[in-house]
């Protein structure tokens, strides 16, 4: 048996990525997986993955477990912290970007009001034009996560992972991550932070494709200084940056402020979240008139009462203009219909903002036991079914977790040495495929 680490390591060799996992007691510990109790449910988690907030159910071995039962808690990472500091939002201007708008290497202008993305009922426009925004997400797992961002050499892995993207014909590519929950003085590299996100957004342009602009990755700086990361008075100095750098940059398509919210369990805790979310897109409407704007992508929305509507309270801001969602599991496909019917309803675009699966479950085949999360498909065939329900319903929007080389069964990166799903992604590229380029394999 094997101590139970503080909290749960993701990908990126040794390199630490934290998520939220709602647990109640976690019972047992080996290197790939853990035994856990949720909602007084046995399940199984494995270690090392993305999204474990929800795990699968190891009833046959519940006995054996028993004698090995060692409780401990863990908290969520969106959870406040028991004595919250109060801080002005004013003391993240060394953490932000420069105030002064992005001009990108020959760029004279912005074009124009028709240069950006802008949205007609449940559709994207761009020059006045229907268009599906489909992508990645863009986490360097495999060159240390986070800690890749505040390399001045980063710009070469950023090429590359774009030549993969243009390979697969996706039109969008969603930068993520930039600092982790125990970097403990963020604004020591911050400058090379956003010389890196500069480089990217100027690079998406060249390539002619667009940017969801996510800043999600400040939530960790709040939560590395003890701080509620859901006080939207600690986010105004930052947004204010944040828009006023990009908003002349068309390859922004929208931007995504921080998803996965702890689902509240009444009023008091909706109505909080509700005005952190009304606050922060107003925040950054002031500052950007240009770019659209989602809240961020949210998941366990199954979990919502009539009584408590927070995610239909939340989707119908005025200055939250995309209904953006998640899907990992069972329940998450299950609710895509409802939720594209809910985001016609209020006259906004629906985006699958993440959804991935772990490469233990099989590229063309299922491979795995129990599955994950409940999905007893092989990547591919997840892959397909995500999309093609998305379409059905009318999603104009897609984003998978995550692109990369790495071959191992926790990882969920995409790439030319897994086929079947490849190829899945690339028959739902909104753009022509690029031709590979001779002698110059993305993935040596």
């Amino acid at each position: 048996m094997h101590s139970l680490p503080s909290s749960i390591q993701e990908e990126g060799d040794g390199q630490e990525k934290f998520h939220t996992v709602n647990l109640r007691e976690v019972l047992f510990v080996e290197p790939s997986f853990i035994i856990c109790v949720i909602k007084d449910r046995w399940y199984t988690m494995r270690f090392q993955m993305r999204f474990l907030s929800r795990c699968l159910p190891v009833w046959p071995i519940l006995v054996l477990l028993a004698l090995f039962v060692s409780a401990c808690s863990m908290s969520t990472s969106t959870n406040p912290p028991s004595n919250p500091k109060s801080v002005s939002g004013s003391a993240f201007s060394n953490i932000a970007p420069p105030s002064t708008p992005l001009v990108c290497p020959g760029q004279t202008s912005s074009g124009g009001l028709n240069a950006f993305v802008k949205t007609n009922g449940s559709s994207f426009l761009y020059h006045g034009n229907p268009i599906n925004l489909n992508g990645y997400t863009f986490y360097p797992s495999a060159i240390g996560g986070a800690s890749a961002w505040h390399q001045p050499t980063f710009t070469h892995y950023i090429d590359n992972i774009m030549n993969m993207g243009a390979q697969l014909g996706q039109n969008l590519i969603r930068p993520t991550d930039f600092w982790d929950v125990h970097d403990k003085q963020p604004e020591k590299s911050s400058v090379t932070v956003w010389r890196n996100v500069d480089y990217l957004v100027c690079a998406a342009q060249r390539h002619a494709i667009f940017v969801e602009m996510d800043v999600s990755a400040f939530e960790k700086v709040l939560i590395s200084k003890n701080l509620d990361a859901f006080d939207p008075n600690h986010w105004k100095t930052f947004l204010t940056a944040v828009g006023n750098h990009y908003k002349n940059q068309s390859a922004v398509a929208f931007y995504g402020i921080v998803g996965e919210p702890k689902v509240p369990k009444n009023s008091d805790e909706m109505n909080k979240l509700v005005n952190f979310y009304r606050v922060t897109t107003d925040t950054l409407r002031a500052a950007d008139p240009n770019h659209l704007i989602t809240a961020g992508g949210f998941n366990h929305m199954e979990e919502e009462t009539p009584s408590l509507p927070w995610w239909q309270k939340i989707y119908a801001l005025p200055n939250n203009d995309i209904v953006a969602f998640k899907t990992y599991s069972l329940d998450d496909i299950h609710l895509i219909h409802r939720i594209a019917a809910f985001a016609k309803s209020i006259h906004k675009p629906a985006s699958d903002e993440e959804f991935g699966m772990p490469q233990s479950n099989g590229d063309a085949t299922f491979v795995g036991s129990q599955g994950f999360l409940g999905i007893q498909m092989s990547r591919a065939q997840f892959y397909q079914a995500v999309y093609s329900t998305g379409e059905q319903g009318g999603v104009s929007s897609f984003i998978f977790w995550n692109l990369g080389c790495e071959l191992r069964s926790n990882s969920f990166e995409i790439n030319p040495k897994t086929p079947a799903v490849w190829l899945v992604v690339r028959q739902h590229g909104p753009d022509k495929p690029a031709s590979p380029v001779a002698n110059q394999p993305l993935c040596p």
